[in-house]
This record gives C-alpha cells, sequence and structure tokens, in this order.
C-alpha cells in the first residue's frame, strides 16, 4: 500500500522547481485550496481503517495530485 504524507505549499514548490517569486505569487491563489484539499484526503487515509475506503481515498489523492501537476503545466 502506498504511503501518502501531507505537504506544505512550498514543497510542491521544489518538486515542480518553481523558484521565482512572481511565478510563486501568481501560482498561489489557485494552488491554496487544491493543495489544502489534498492534505485533508491524506489526514482521512492516515485515520481510515476500512480497506475499501482507504482504496477511495487513494484514487481521490491521485486525482488531485493530477490536477496540482496540470496547474503547474498550465500556470509555467
Amino acid at each position: 500500500m502506498a504511503k501518502y504524507t501531507q505537504k506544505t505549499i512550498e514543497k510542491f514548490f521544489d518538486e515542480y522547481k518553481v523558484k521565482k517569486a512572481d511565478d510563486k505569487a501568481k501560482m498561489l491563489p489557485v494552488l491554496t485550496n487544491v493543495i489544502y484539499d489534498y492534505n485533508i484526503a491524506v489526514v482521512k487515509y492516515e485515520q481510515e481503517e476500512d480497506d475499501f475506503k482507504k482504496k477511495q481515498l487513494e484514487t481521490e489523492i491521485a486525482e488531485i495530485s493530477d490536477k496540482i501537476k496540470e496547474i503547474f503545466e498550465d500556470e509555467l
């Protein structure tokens, strides 16, 4: 089973190699709620004991991760 961890916005900026303050400022309003949703899904995953519900949360986390990737690709 995959291991998920909460991530800060800065961690995502590092992952996608966003260094310029202007780029970060432009993306911050777009990313904030999506990354919040990602972290909430991770917390729910960590607390969930039912395997079926964990699998659903894995799917949700993957979809949110794809959305975050899409935002970075579109904005840069």
